[in-house]
């Protein structure tokens, strides 16, 4: 097992943040691509309380990787933050945080870490299917008025990249790479959020201070995608969007017409969907994950899901429900 308080040794001072949740199979292959690399940077494993043995295998096949145990689950937000907090108390220059269920090819950090290093800029890679690495999944995301919601810029609409850079509005925190200033300077993700909209949040934030949005063409990534709403994360994956959706939305610029278009929308495209797959059941429930969202947004509430919520959607899981 690695010294969690000795300083950083290596020839670089560059730290992924893997953080885990009840996803040892695909932290496992993630991990064990990072370390593929010839250069590959240090790589730490935040593990967010689920105890599934994952931290004790990464120690076990690979001592020289770092590990956290955070005890409890911090979401997103709070995970990475704990990481991004070691990483720089440990000395790191540069600090990526990426999802778990990624896979990273051979130098990939090594682009994104000499980029990161290079000026006041944040960076994201080229992110594509893992099962489909042919297609893109990310290749820069738009923030726009009247709407003033993120999303995935479509192929069409990218904008041409200048010597492997394409400048974007927001970045996806499937993989963010920065240097240590800039961490310093923008701030950890916003903990309020805990999962869903905190990198997009983010992402306002860095470019409000200054900070360039960049994502680089000539680095990949490969990206299960969703791979954390499963079961019940998956009810309460809607509930998340729509809440901390209308809350960035508020961040960024929009107003209440803007809202009350985005929870339509969402509530619409739910209903239409569902009753397309005649799971009318399925259907309800999605509406009242909308609803509640919508609610405590309204109330000021944040933060990890209401308990009871989430002892709802645990018991519709194990029910067999028919995931939201």
């Amino acid at each position: 097992m690695a010294d969690p308080a000795a300083p950083l040794g290596h020839r670089t001072s560059h730290v992924v943040v893997v953080l885990n949740w009840h996803g040892r199979a695909d932290t496992l292959l993630c991990v064990e691509s990072l370390l593929a690399d010839p250069d590959a940077p240090h790589v730490l494993v935040v593990d967010n309380g689920s105890e599934d043995g994952t931290v004790e295998e990464v120690e076990r096949r690979w001592p020289g990787v770092f590990t956290v145990q955070t005890g409890e689950n911090l979401g997103f937000a709070g995970g990475m933050n704990r990481g991004i907090t070691w990483a720089r108390s440990h000395g790191a220059t540069v600090i990526t945080v990426l999802n778990n269920d990624t896979v990273v090819p051979v130098g990939t950090m090594g682009v994104l870490s000499a980029a990161a290093a290079s000026g006041l800029c944040a960076i994201s890679p080229e992110v594509r299917y893992r099962d489909h690495p042919d297609r893109v999944w990310f290749g820069g995301g738009t923030l726009a008025p009247p709407d003033w919601f993120p999303h995935h810029t479509p192929d069409a609409m990218l904008a041409p990249s200048h010597e492997g850079t394409r400048t974007v509005d927001v970045l996806s925190g499937c993989c963010v790479t920065a240097s240590a200033e800039v961490w310093d300077r923008v701030g950890g993700f916003n903990e309020r959020y805990f999962l869903n909209f905190e990198d997009s949040e983010w992402s306002v934030r860095a470019a409000r201070a200054g900070v360039r949005l960049q994502v680089r063409t000539d680095a990949v990534i490969l990206h299960a995608v969703s791979a954390s709403f499963t079961g019940a994360a998956a009810s309460l994956g809607t509930y998340y969007y729509v809440r901390n959706g209308l809350d960035f939305n508020r961040v960024a610029g929009g107003d209440r017409r803007s809202r009350r278009r985005f929870v339509t929308r969402v509530a619409r495209d739910a209903a239409a969907r569902r009753r397309r797959e005649r799971a009318w059941r399925a259907a309800a429930r999605e509406l009242r994950m909308v609803a509640h969202g919508w609610a405590d947004f309204s109330r000021g509430r944040m933060g990890p899901a209401p308990a009871r919520l989430a002892r709802t959607t645990a018991r519709w899981a194990s029910a067999g429900a028919q995931p939201l």
